[in-house]
């Protein structure tokens, strides 16, 4: 069995496009009338939107051989088989794994159950939980080889930057 991997939907992209193009219009400038304070409110409402949109837009969770992994901001992080007790869906379109040493890890960024509900579709976030709760109890299920860099994908900090950089450039022809 391949490695499996389930990544963002086309829903959570395209808030996560809309998000991006919201910072170019928000409708501050880098210019030299803003205060200090006003500065790193900016800087720091920037960087939360650019890692909101880069969340929505590379969430990925997924299954190989030696356990659970979830791409995160700086890089993948793997729980060993071993680790995983359970997955369970979350509220928000999140997968909450309970884990055998430690506090339970929250992975990825899918369209909120509520929202399936809503339009009577089955709900995504339930499936891979339940696929992953079953690989973890039983080892038969699980795949037979180790997940490739490209399976992967890169981590969400690429979102964040290019949203950023957009901003920057925005800044410097407009400014």
């Amino acid at each position: 069995m391949e490695p499996v991997a389930v990544g963002a939907s086309w829903l959570t992209r395209g808030v996560a496009v809309v998000l991006t193009g919201g910072l170019l219009g928000w409708g501050v400038e880098a210019d030299g009338g803003l205060s200090p304070v006003d500065w790193f409110f900016l800087a720091w409402g920037l960087a939360f939107w650019a890692y909101l949109g880069s969340r929505l837009a590379l969430a990925r969770v997924g299954a190989d051989a030696s356990g659970v992994w979830i791409r995160g901001f700086l890089g993948v992080r793997r729980l060993a088989w071993d680790d995983v007790r359970g997955v369970e869906p979350g509220a928000w379109g999140v997968l909450e794994i309970s884990r055998a040493h430690g506090d339970a890890v929250r992975a990825g960024a899918f369209v909120p159950p509520s929202l399936y509900r809503l339009v009577r579709r089955p709900v995504a976030v339930q499936r891979i939980a339940d696929s992953l709760s079953l690989m973890a109890r039983h080892p038969e299920l699980r795949p037979k080889r180790a997940a490739t860099g490209r399976e992967l994908g890169p981590p969400l900090v690429l979102w964040a930057l290019g949203a950023l950089s957009l901003v920057a450039v925005d800044w410097l022809l407009v400014g």
